[in-house]
């Protein structure tokens, strides 16, 4: 619309009379049409696209603000008054009326000798475009905020939300807590039943927690099985309650899709401002107090809670440390193995060995109570379990050359090594490498690792004894809730742990407890070992008992693969 065609079109509107508020609503109600804004008379000019229907020159403000919602006019005068201001050639805003509806203005202002005097535009109802993309908006606001399996807020929300607490807290100088959640045997669940029943798992425990938990606390998915708790300003005990009953619920099983499953719980709290005044900091020490709790957790064989301290940080990172130079020694190989044989009941007939591992540190030798924990916190077990499967096949290999035909070797596997990833398929695959034979080599597992996961551990034990490599329980009496699994799992041997050897004597308690070890064992064809055995009379009397293998000092010191040699045979 050039300069004389408004003209004209302003002309048509002085002939109408002026109009009432109401006319001036219907016009707005249109679909589209015209607009013009007289700067110098304040006269606004108003066309539904098709006619000329109003003119409105006194108080446009009262009569738009009438139909616009609340803050919408203020909106868009501020827009008009910016971009004069600035000297630009127009501008367009989304306006929303009180009648819900929408409509998208757009303007262009016309100067004369660099003054404005005039604004002309249009405007057309968007509604429906707006509705469908509020629902877009609100959708990709649900991907961005809010965890899919639990629809609990996940980390970005998170994120946003403690910033805005730590502006509020300055302000009115208050404190606040962050406390970790971390739930163990997810992983084990999502392997052994499959993800339908892992997102049921984390659902029945995310509306678990939320229960526990006062109503104005923000509560998130962290991820994976994490979950983080923001509190309001409350004291410390009351804190310590809430974490103390989180843990004493997960110290029930859960019964989900049909399947009884157990997980427990460990906490790590840390507090504001004290512990960190900015959002990252809050959640790394908080991280770390979990860390801590974990790790005592595990020592003392339960769930714990821990506030953050300085001093863990510190252990932290004594650990990283520990963690490079357990990664630069797989990398060297600066770890080696050394066997200790196991004898028959005569205590001089070599009839296996068992594999120990070492490591050849900046810190001297080292066993493995001295680094495999962190081993296996930090992922590293596995690179260091296939580097000790490479070195125990190329040991059996040079035993069965040079010393012994038909002994296996027995190797340990931890709880993660034997359940968290294709150990089986690793296996076979150095086997094949190094030609050794499924009934070279015997596999150790403790009682521990068989009750953490029974399921995955029946499948596991079931594949190897298909294999042909034998099984036997490490540390065996610890646990007696684990007899019953004798009848179900392919069990090789039992080896008597160490602590019932050490005390042992006639008609003790412990003597008690081996005795009745070895005959159950007799009974259901199982092999007994007793490892630890250090003194004569130790041997002795597990002779008697009829234990069939022994290991331990009293016989020989473990040896690396060159000594074997000097054995008889």
């Amino acid at each position: 619309m050039n300069e004389s065609s408004i003209n004209l079109w302003i002309n048509n509107f002085e002939k109408l009379s002026h109009t009432q508020f109401e006319r001036f609503e219907r016009a707005v109600k249109s679909e589209r049409g015209f607009w013009l804004y007289d700067i110098k008379h304040k006269k606004i000019y108003l066309s539904d696209g098709f006619e000329y229907l109003v003119m409105q020159h006194s108080n446009i403000g009262g009569f738009l603000q009438k139909l616009m919602a609340e803050n919408e006019f203020v909106h868009l005068v501020n827009l008009a008054k910016e971009s004069i201001d600035g000297k630009q050639n127009g501008f367009s805003s989304r306006v929303k009326l009180k009648d819900g509806r929408w409509i998208f203005v757009c303007a262009t202002i016309l100067y004369e000798k660099e003054s404005p005097f005039r604004i002309i535009g249009t405007f057309e109802d968007v509604t429906p475009h707006v509705s469908c993309d509020l629902r877009l908006s609100r959708y990709v606001e649900l991907i961005a905020y809010y965890d899919e399996v639990t629809g609990l807020p996940n980390r970005n929300f998170l994120n946003e939300r403690i910033r805005e607490k730590i502006d509020q807290s300055k302000k009115i100088s208050s404190k606040f807590w962050i406390i970790f959640i971390e739930v163990s045997n997810f992983g084990y669940i999502n392997e052994l039943f499959g993800h339908t029943v892992g997102d049921e798992f984390l659902k029945s425990i995310a509306l678990e927690i939320k229960k526990l938990l006062p109503r104005d606390w923000t509560f998130c998915r962290f991820g994976g099985d994490e979950f983080v708790v923001l509190t309001t300003n409350v004291e410390k005990s009351s804190i310590e309650r809430i974490a103390e009953n989180l843990i004493e619920r997960f110290s029930r099983n859960w019964n989900v899709m049909g399947k009884w499953l157990y997980a427990n719980i460990n906490i790590g709290i840390a507090g504001y401002p004290q512990d960190g005044e900015v959002v990252d900091l809050l959640l790394k020490n908080a991280e770390i107090a979990l860390t801590t709790a974990k790790k005592h957790g595990r020592d003392m064989g339960k769930s714990l809670y821990e506030f953050y301290s300085v001093s863990m940080t510190e252990e932290i990172l004594k650990r990283v440390e520990i963690e490079s130079e357990i990664s630069r020694g797989i990398q060297n190989r600066q770890f080696f193995l050394v066997y200790q044989p196991k004898v028959s009941s005569d205590g001089r007939t070599v009839v296996g060995f068992e594999a120990l591992l070492r490591w050849n540190s900046q810190r001297g030798i080292l066993t493995p109570d001295k680094f495999i924990q962190i081993a296996e916190e930090s992922g590293l077990v596995y690179d260091l379990n296939r580097l000790v499967l490479d070195i125990v096949c190329r040991d059996i290999k040079y035993m069965k050359e040079n010393v012994f035909k038909n002994v296996p070797v027995a190797i340990n596997l931890s709880g993660k090594e034997f359940v968290m990833y294709n150990m089986i398929g690793v296996l076979n695959e150095h086997l094949k490498r190094h030609d050794i034979l499924p009934e070279d080599i015997e596999i150790e597992v403790t009682e521990r690792v068989i009750l953490s996961n029974l399921e995955l551990t029946r499948q596991i034990f079931n594949r190897l004894f298909e294999r042909g490599i034998k099984i036997s329980i490490d540390d065996f009496g610890t646990g007696y809730s684990s007899l019953e699994l004798l009848l179900e799992l392919p069990i090789h041997a039992l080896k008597i742990d160490k602590k019932f050897i050490d005390k042992l004597e006639l008609f003790g308690n412990e003597y008690i407890i081996v005795k009745s070890i070895i005959h159950m064992a007799k009974e259901m064809n199982l092999k007994t070992i007793a490892e630890g055995v250090e003194r004569k009379e130790q041997y002795e009397i597990l002779k008697e008992l009829g234990c069939d293998e022994f290991q331990g000092y009293y016989f020989s010191r473990p040896m690396r693969v060159e000594e074997i040699a000097g054995l008889n045979r």
